[in-house]
């Protein structure tokens, strides 16, 4: 609704589920996407191991 675009939105949407369920699992998020920057080549090869719940 607030966005210019499709794209926009469905990124918006994903950025919103992940600070939801990052929340939920007792994460900083903050933290957390500053470790996904850090490590985004890491995390693009092995996603698996940079979800919320297995950050802790």
């Amino acid at each position: 609704m607030f966005h210019k675009t499709l794209l926009g939105a469905t990124i918006g949407d994903v950025i919103t589920s992940m600070i939801a369920t990052g929340s939920e699992a007792g994460v900083n998020v903050m933290d957390y996407f500053t470790l996904l920057q850090r490590e985004q080549e890491q995390a693009k090869a092995h996603p698996e191991n940079y979800l919320p719940w297995n950050y802790l």
